[in-house]
C-alpha cells in the first residue's frame, strides 16, 4: 500500500518536473531609451494555442497589465512564421495555431517603458541611468497552464557599463546575468 501511494505521487508529480522552463531572454541594452527587446522559447503542441500577457498584477486592484506598451509580436515554430490573431474580447490574449511537428515556439516582442510617472505597473521605471525591470511586463504565458507549473529561466543583457541589483540568486557572465526573480534593478 505504501509503495502504491509513493508510485502514485511520483507519477502525479512527474509532469511538473518534466516540463522545461520557458527561456526568457531580455535585451535591455536600449533601456536608456526605454526600450526592452524580448525573446522567449517555450514548449508547445501542434494545434490551437492561446498566449496571454499578464493582465492582473499582484498588489494592484484591477486589470492593469501594461498591454499598450507591448509591441511588435512575432511568433515562429520550426523556423517558420506562425500568424497570430488578437482575441476579439480579451486584448491580453493572442491566438496561434501551432503547425504539425512543431514542439517549441519562439516568441519575440518589444516593451516600451512609459515616460510618465502615473500608475503603478504602468508608471515610469526607466531613465537613462536606471531601469527597474518587472519581468511580468516582459513575458507571455500559455493559457490553461496552472500558475504553479509555470517556470521561467530569465537571462538579462544590460547596457554597457551598467550593473544590476537583485535580492535573488543570479549568475553573472561578462555579457549577461541570469536571474531567478520577478524584479531586477539595473543601474549605471
Amino acid at each position: 500500500m505504501r509503495f502504491a501511494c509513493l508510485a502514485f505521487c511520483a507519477l502525479s508529480c512527474a509532469g511538473l518536473h518534466a516540463q522545461a522552463p520557458v527561456k526568457l531572454r531580455v535585451d535591455a541594452t536600449d533601456a536608456p531609451r526605454r526600450l526592452f527587446h524580448v525573446q522567449m522559447s517555450m514548449a508547445s503542441k501542434p494545434g490551437p494555442m492561446t498566449l496571454l500577457y499578464p493582465e492582473w498584477i499582484p498588489g494592484e486592484h484591477g486589470p492593469t497589465g501594461p498591454i499598450a506598451n507591448f509591441v511588435g509580436l512575432r511568433v515562429q515554430g520550426g523556423g517558420k512564421t506562425i500568424p497570430w490573431k488578437r482575441d476579439g474580447v480579451n486584448m491580453y490574449a493572442f491566438h496561434i495555431d501551432v503547425p504539425a511537428g512543431v514542439t517549441a515556439i519562439d516568441i519575440a516582442f518589444d516593451f516600451i517603458a512609459p515616460p510618465d510617472a502615473d500608475g503603478f505597473t504602468s508608471g515610469a521605471s526607466t531613465t537613462s541611468e536606471l531601469a527597474v525591470i518587472n519581468f511580468n511586463q516582459l513575458l507571455l504565458y500559455p493559457q490553461g497552464t496552472p500558475v504553479d507549473q509555470l517556470r521561467y529561466q530569465a537571462t538579462l543583457q544590460l547596457p554597457r557599463g551598467w550593473n544590476f541589483g537583485t535580492a535573488r540568486r543570479a549568475t553573472v557572465t561578462r555579457k549577461f546575468c541570469v536571474i531567478s526573480n520577478d524584479i531586477c534593478r539595473c543601474f549605471r
